[in-house]
């Protein structure tokens, strides 16, 4: 018996599908983000979405265009209408002015607000101290944030 399946729905198909992609961002002639993937594919629907199944890195840039924060994963979706954009797999923000780094399996930006947040596993390291626990907000830019359960902290003496 030969069993055939269906290959594929009109909403499975891209409607754009890019690899390689560099796309940057800029206002007033000064560059403000810079996103770099090995595959980007968007859909266009009615609950339109762009994915980056491959990965992802994204650079938001100061207004004297230095590199403010840093985001990387292994998976990235954006959703137009919701206008909220999600990132998992081995997912690290990192602030350069504050040396501080996120560690977290799930991350979720949602425009509207401008605010970053996860449910999941969390570890802010910073020049003073590990802090791990579960969920957690922070501003866009992750500079000002604030773990939900912490669940340990470790101070580091740079002096040892």
């Amino acid at each position: 018996m030969v069993t055939v399946a269906k290959l594929s729905s009109k909403d499975s198909i891209p409607d754009i599908s890019v690899n390689n992609i560099k796309v940057k961002q800029s206002e007033l002639g000064r560059i403000t983000m810079e996103l770099t993937a090995p595959k980007m594919v968007s859909f266009q629907s009615r609950d339109a979405f762009t994915e980056f199944p491959k990965g992802l890195e994204i650079i938001f840039f100061d207004s004297v265009m230095q590199p403010k924060t840093k985001l990387t994963a292994n998976y990235g979706i954006s959703w137009d209408n919701r206008r909220t954009m999600e990132a998992r797999g081995n997912v690290v923000v990192y602030n350069f002015l504050k040396r501080e780094q996120l560690n977290t399996e799930s991350l979720i930006y949602d425009r509207n607000i401008r605010k970053i947040s996860s449910t999941e596993f969390v570890k802010i390291t910073s020049p003073e101290k590990i802090m791990l626990g579960k969920g957690m907000e922070s501003d866009e830019m992750f500079t000002n944030w604030a773990i939900r359960n912490v669940t340990g902290t470790i101070y580091v003496n740079e002096n040892k």
